[in-house]
């Protein structure tokens, strides 16, 4: 079976593409608003989406180059999930290259989401939405991460956060 897969073109530079997947500001820039923890190999990562959360632990930083989680604890809630733990072990892993012309290809490959998971749709949806925030962010400078105040998040507001 095939883990699941994601491509993107997105119009900035290999470091801004680095930069959001790997400080705590950039990632709730289009991942979620609820994120805490370190940014350094072993770190852990902690991701929430309301009653929902995973726990990533940072195995690979390699400047605009590859960032790689490996998923250490999960919880999903959704109906048609009931082993709301199948994230737990899977690795997600980031391939950033210079497109040229300031452009960045960003290969996401999410190593253990197969689909026979009972979360695999869901997942993929979620992979689409926020894959999408990221480039938007990226882009134009406001993303749509999963909001606890349903807020987009802003460059300006982002900068104004870390002030």
């Amino acid at each position: 079976m095939k883990n699941y897969q994601q491509s993107l073109s997105i119009k900035a530079s290999p470091a801004a593409v680095y930069t959001a997947l790997t400080t705590i500001d950039g990632m709730r820039a289009w991942w979620t608003q609820d994120c805490e923890g370190g940014t350094s190999i072993g770190d852990t990562l902690k991701f929430r989406f309301s009653a929902c959360y995973k726990d990533m632990r940072i195995e690979k930083l390699q400047p605009d180059n590859e960032v790689s989680w490996l998923c250490t604890r999960a919880y999903i809630v959704a109906e048609s999930v009931s082993r709301t733990d199948e994230w737990v072990g899977t690795y997600i892993v980031f391939r950033i290259s210079d497109a040229g012309m300031g452009g960045t290809q960003l290969d996401l490959e999410h190593i253990g989401l197969l689909p026979s998971l009972q979360c695999y749709a869901l997942c993929q949806n979620g992979w689409q939405r926020f894959l999408a925030s990221l480039q938007q962010f990226l882009e134009t400078g406001t993303g749509t991460p999963f909001a606890m105040a349903s807020q987009p998040q802003t460059l300006s507001t982002q900068r104004r956060a870390a002030a």
